[in-house]
């Protein structure tokens, strides 16, 4: 009687579905069950309780592994046959790289001997010495990129080759020499880009993910904007420019070449003056100023959008007298009206102007014709029917919400106008929160199928450096900025001081803040996956609450703020005050009642006698009050160059257009902006967010950076997230009031 030899544990099969198998059973050990997964396409045949892969030469060497590990197991002696014959083929990975200059593939040895023809010509480099009980890993091998070793390697059936190594070989085998990496045209669903594919220098690999503009898998847009850089980067890195590749790249240095001319005179600061133009205007413009008056009489429909203070109105003007485009259309904010009936009546004394007031029947007919947003609808049909030669939009920005009914006012109103008509969008800040603010104005310039559509406008700027690609898109097509900096390097400088104030009301602001940040968490934070209506209800009572705590904290800082205005006035220099919440302006107006006043409930008319009182009469008072959304564009105060703002507004452009009354043609001082916080509250959590997104109107106009999300959101998350930012310490105390 002899004793049955005892069962195999692991053993190969062949399987009617799976084919041949090798099959691993034993009890269940989680050491040993966590090594087995390791093995290449393995499965769990859960009725039979035992392990099974597909009988593969990288299979083995698993298997192998296993039984080295655990050798309680028992192969079969089919198994053990198996094994060996793998054991005596070379198994590998294939990939490539730089060394010593040059490309060559690296082979790294799992199991068996390199081919000796590999051998011929390779490289050994040692490795890491292993680890204590692990299997020393045999050196690495670099062997010459020749065609001879492409066929070699092409018949290693164990070898797996990764992407560049393929790359090499299918290169090789056509009898050419692999180049670093080569540049490839693709277009998918997102649009056509330009790849790059590595063959054997990947740190030609890593610097293409630098370029601006470089997306995953080593793509870029198909996009002029990248040409500079893109050919630095080729011609640095000898990249192969592919076949189908290279007729894209001519097209786009063509689109580029193209485009120079047109941005360089988007940015021109020099300008010869329009002769029999400058001999009929009521004074004399800037160089750059003639620059921007040319720029928009080529491209006829355009934005002027130089910064704050630099007379936009002026260079309009110039530019409908040079085109004589009469009738003129200047549509503005209503508390602009007056500054432009001047301003018109100033530069064009020959030219007649009319300002359309209230709701009227029949419009007043004049050269120029001045009208409010607010009346466009109303007026629309019988303004087309005067077919008027021009439409000018001041603070455009007006007409960035497409849904708005003045903004399809107006588009209607721009359709009506010929093709040929001079077609002008002011502003100094055209995208206060995202670029896609820019869609609505583009229409109504009729400029937007220079970028396609709408939807195409959304496609093709998203991604890396955004902005940075809109900004030169829009100067290569439609858009003229300058800078005080680049043409007005005489004028001072201007900077901003956060004053840091302590609250009075503490305690109660704590209170209310704590309550908020308890309702915030109730809500989701993420508002686009729930229904329209009630995301709009939602973020009404967002704002309302977060505008409660900023009410809170303008009353709380409000004794200490008036003390600093009383210990400013002392010196002698004007201010200007901006605050927000009409209990504020008046508790100002209250403690200060010399003081002048541009507010909500002004007439236009008042404000326009207020403002030039400040600016002309040496015996004004030194202090005026403005609210910020009444005041803070088309007018200005250069008396002062100090700036105070009680209160921040949701919007950094607002802010900015606001310094800009002070800072601009005309001033001789350095302009400072005092910002006056309440230490611990969401002053500062604003105020640091603020200058994050400040980086969205800089992004867009000056080709800088931008910052996305919207404000609201922002202090929402960061309140919700127990994370206000608290860093000021008061310095202006509340018992310092007076």
């Amino acid at each position: 009687m002899r004793l049955a030899a005892p069962a195999a544990n692991v053993e190969l099969r062949t399987h009617p579905e799976r084919g041949r198998i090798v099959v691993l059973s034993f009890p269940y050990d989680p050491h040993l069950v966590e090594v087995v997964r390791r093995i290449p396409h393995r499965r769990f045949d859960w009725d039979a309780r035992e392990w099974w892969a597909p009988v593969e030469d990288w299979v083995a060497h698993h298997v192998a592994d296993v039984l080295r590990r655990f050798p309680e197991l028992l192969p079969s002696d089919e198994v053990a046959a198996w094994l060996g014959e793998v054991e005596r083929r070379w198994l590998g990975r294939v990939s490539t790289t730089r060394y010593d200059g040059r490309g060559w593939f690296v082979l790294e040895t799992a199991a068996g001997e390199v081919p000796e023809e590999l051998r011929e010509g390779a490289v050994e480099l040692p490795r890491e010495q292993a680890a204590d009980g692990a299997r020393a890993k045999p050196p690495l091998l670099l062997a010459p990129l020749t065609e001879a070793n492409a066929h070699v390697l092409c018949a290693q059936e164990s070898a797996r080759l990764d992407p560049a190594a393929e790359r090499c070989i299918a290169t090789l085998e056509l009898g050419d020499a692999p180049p670093p990496a080569r540049l490839v045209a693709t277009h998918g669903v997102d649009g056509a880009r330009l790849r790059l594919e590595v063959l054997w220098d990947h740190d030609t690999g890593a610097a293409f993910t630098e370029l601006p503009g470089a997306e995953g898998e080593r793509a870029v847009p198909v996009d002029p904007w990248l040409c500079e850089p893109l050919d630095a980067f080729l011609a640095l890195h000898g990249v192969e420019v592919t076949p189908l590749a290279a007729p894209v790249l001519e097209a786009l240095r063509a689109e580029a070449a193209d485009a120079a001319a047109a941005i360089r005179a988007s940015r021109a600061t020099e300008g010869e003056p329009i002769a029999e133009v400058a001999a009929t205007l009521g004074g004399t413009l800037e160089p750059f100023q003639w620059a921007g008056v040319r720029y928009v009489l080529s491209a006829r429909r355009a934005f002027l959008a130089d910064e704050q203070g630099l007379g936009k109105t002026v260079e309009a003007l110039a530019a409908l007298e040079a085109d004589e485009a009469f009738p003129a259309l200047v549509v503005c904010p209503a508390s602009l009206k007056l500054n432009w009936e001047r301003e018109a009546a100033h530069w064009l004394p020959h030219r007649s102007v009319a300002v359309v007031e209230g709701r009227v029947a029949v419009p007043p007919r004049a050269e120029i014709l001045i009208l409010n947003y607010e009346l466009v609808a109303t007026q629309r049909e019988a303004l087309a029917r005067r077919r008027p030669r021009a439409l000018v939009l001041d603070e455009s920005h007006y007409c960035k919400n497409p849904q708005a009914k003045r903004t399809r006012a107006v588009r209607r109103l721009a359709e009506s106008l010929p093709r040929d008509a001079l077609r002008l969008a002011l502003t100094g800040t055209p995208v206060l929160n995202h670029a896609d603010e820019l869609i609505s104005q583009l229409r109504v310039l009729g400029r937007l199928e220079d970028f396609g559509s709408g939807a195409r406008f959304k496609q093709q700027f998203r991604g890396p450096l955004t902005e940075e690609r809109l900004h030169w898109h829009l100067r290569r097509h439609c858009f003229v900025r300058r800078r005080k900096r680049e043409v007005l390097p005489q004028l001072p400088d201007k900077r901003q001081v956060v004053v840091p104030v302590a609250l009075n009301n503490a305690r109660e602001y704590k209170l209310a803040e704590d309550d908020v940040i308890a309702w915030l968490r109730e809500q989701p934070l993420d508002l686009s996956e729930l229904n329209a209506k009630i995301a709009a209800t939602l973020r009404a009572q967002r704002l309302a609450q977060l505008g409660t705590l900023q009410r809170l904290a303008a009353r709380g800082k409000l004794h200490a703020a008036l003390a600093w205005i009383h210990d400013f006035l002392a010196s002698g220099e004007p201010l200007v005050v901006f605050a927000r919440h009409v209990e504020v302006q008046e508790a100002v107006l209250e403690r200060f009642p010399g003081a002048l006043h541009l507010l909500g409930k002004d007439s236009v008319r008042a404000r326009e006698a207020t403002v030039r009182a400040f600016q002309e009469d040496d015996g004004a008072p030194g202090l005026i009050v403005c609210a910020t959304r009444v005041a803070a564009q088309g007018i200005t105060l250069t008396r002062a160059s100090n700036v105070a703002f009680l209160e921040l507004e949701w919007t950094p452009a607002m802010h900015d257009q606001a310094e800009d009354r002070c800072h601009r043609i005309g001033q001789h001082d350095n302009v400072t902006a005092w910002y006056l916080l309440a230490a611990g509250t969401i002053d500062e959590t604003m105020a640091r967010l603020i200058a994050r997104k400040r980086g969205l109107v800089s992004a867009v106009t000056d080709g800088r950076r931008l910052d996305g999300d919207a404000l609201v959101e922002e202090v929402v998350r960061e309140l919700r997230d127990g994370r206000p930012f608290r860093h000021l310490k008061p310095v202006t105390e509340p018992a310092a009031a007076s």
